[in-house]
């Protein structure tokens, strides 16, 4: 079952969500197996339609959907989503209001409502969007759900200090709910929170147990307070669920890397290429990791291969000048001086590339004090 996210639900979020859905329902309401099935075929068929913006004919598949499955929100919400990019925002506002309160479960409800107040800010009525909320929690004011969709809504519009004093009282009237555990602890990880977002997260874990984004969150946030040991354990049971997961394998290479355990970092590194060659982001790691070894031969090798997937990378430039650098200083340290200069000539020209090959102000920043660290060098070298 997958978390919902704190943000109005998009195209592609309702999309990914209807299969754990229909699921669900069709392992709960048995007899009416034929019909779900029936939905999510019609729905099936729509999803194709929607993505080659075929809007003409995802409409009548996805109202045989909800014909066939009156509480198939997946289906309602596709349908809104669909009425808009047509431009008939009349029936995507009647849908959504319509249905509000309709559903059987707690979760469908809370989509339809958060479609609805989704419409409403969009049309810029965030006033009638919040007012919608606050009258949901003034008629039940311990109706964990109801202040579960109004955290969703402030934390979509950065009041995250109310978000997480509603996301705090929803918690305190349902602990039980997985969602709201997540969606919880989420904001408080965003607000680097970290040791208050784990009892949080692991809670989503129980009712979640399979669920990837819970346990990689949890993994950042023992990452982020320094118990990489704690987050090894945690990437790896997502290694169990999904046994290619590369990004997972990268994780626990750089939590070895952080306790110096070099060799064993590799070895991750060194598995996720096997199921992702060209994966770039492998090669930043073990580059440097390379640095860090100070085996500069290492670092170019896989720079080498970096650059044969993607030769106009911006941080493979930046790590190239870097291993350029690392060239002149061992010229220095060996009275190297003319040798010294050219290598630190070479890597300022490299780092200068990369300031042209990139408007991401961190690797600008790293080559800008890379050159003004290698100037600074032959400077000394010139005293010489």
């Amino acid at each position: 079952m997958k978390i919902p996210k704190v943000f109005f639900l998009l195209f592609l979020i309702i999309l990914v969500s209807c299969a754990s859905t229909s699921g669900k329902e069709e392992e709960i309401k048995q007899p009416e197996v034929q019909e779900v099935s029936d939905a999510e075929r019609y729905y099936s068929f729509a999803f194709e339609y929607m993505k080659q913006k075929n809007y003409d004919e995802a409409i009548p598949l996805l109202l045989k959907a909800v014909k066939a499955d009156s509480v198939y929100v997946d289906a309602y919400l596709a349908l809104k989503e669909v009425y808009l990019l047509v431009g008939d925002t009349s029936k995507a506002f009647a849908i959504c209001k319509e249905n509000i309160g309709c559903f059987t479960d707690p979760e469908s409800n809370r989509k339809m409502t958060l479609a609805y107040a989704s419409l409403l800010d969009k049309m810029g009525e965030s006033e009638k969007a919040e007012q919608l909320f606050l009258d949901a929690i003034e008629k039940n004011p311990t109706d964990a759900n109801s202040y579960d969709m109004y955290a969703g809504f402030l934390e979509s519009k950065g009041r995250y200090n109310e978000a997480l004093e509603n996301y705090k009282r929803a918690y305190q009237y349902n602990s039980d709910n997985g969602g709201t555990a997540f969606r919880y602890g989420n904001l408080l990880f965003k607000l680097e929170q970290y040791r208050e977002a784990i009892p949080l997260l692991k809670r989503a874990k129980e009712v979640f147990v399979d669920d990837i984004e819970v346990i990689k969150k949890l993994a950042e946030c023992y990452s982020e307070l320094g118990e990489y040991e704690n987050a090894i354990e945690e990437y790896k049971s997502v290694i169990e669920i999904i046994p290619k997961h590369v990004s997972s394998r990268i994780q626990i290479g750089n939590a070895y890397f952080k306790l110096r355990q070099y060799n064993t970092a590799e070895k991750y590194y060194n598995e996720a290429l096997k199921i992702e060659s060209s994966n770039l982001s492998v090669y930043y790691q073990l580059i440097n990791l390379e640095l860090t070894r100070k085996n500069l031969s290492g670092v170019k090798k896989y720079i080498n291969k970096g650059f044969s997937i993607d030769p106009n990378d911006y941080i493979l430039f930046a790590l190239y000048g870097e291993y350029y650098y690392r060239l002149g200083l061992n010229d220095m340290d060996n009275q190297k001086a003319r040798s010294a200069k050219e290598h630190f000539d070479e890597a300022i020209r490299i780092w200068e590339k990369t300031i042209t090959k990139t408007n991401d102000p961190k690797w600008i920043n790293y080559a800008q004090e890379g050159i003004q660290r290698a100037r600074e060098n032959i400077k000394k070298l010139i005293i010489w």
